[in-house]
């Protein structure tokens, strides 16, 4: 019995913990929309760069590089285990310890599959679906589906 309620207690402290530290986070970001769920498993970096529009479901073990700047539009469906990175490095030795950020831009209706990563310096277009562990190194138009490695657009989504 005393079991029981000792592990009851853990419980809830770790449950306040999650929740406490994930509304912390979302107080951090530069804009956070109405209705946004994040997992408490979910990861942001350059929080002061990351915009996240209304209705924004972030799934657990997603990382954001938000240094660069960040914005997910709304309605915005973000699977589990994805990167999105704002920040890169020059390929020169010289500079390559300087970050060089560039935005990432997803658009309203979006929705990133499992193990997708978006690169710095992208774009993806409204209502646009992104494959499972695909890698978007380039802009994606609105509306179309992109699978692989590199990410390619297979076909148009009718709206």
């Amino acid at each position: 019995m005393v079991k029981q309620f000792t592990f009851r207690v853990i419980d809830k402290l770790i449950r306040w913990h999650q929740n406490y530290r994930t509304e912390k986070l979302m107080k951090e970001l530069h804009f956070c929309g109405a209705r946004v769920w994040l997992s408490h498993e979910a990861r942001i970096w350059g929080t002061h760069g990351v915009t996240l529009e209304d209705d924004v479901a972030i799934n657990a073990f997603t990382h954001i590089f938000g240094a660069g700047g960040v914005h997910v539009g709304a309605r915005t469906l973000i699977s589990s285990n994805c990167s999105i990175a704002s920040v890169t490095h020059s390929e020169q030795i010289a500079t390559r310890l300087i970050a060089v950020e560039l935005p990432v831009t997803i658009e309203e209706d979006c929705w990133l599959g499992a193990g997708a990563i978006v690169l710095p310096g992208v774009r993806i277009g409204r209502g646009s679906i992104i494959g499972a562990g695909a890698v978007v190194n380039r802009d994606i138009p609105s509306y179309s589906l992109a699978l692989g490695v590199p990410a390619r657009v297979v076909r148009q989504i009718t709206p």
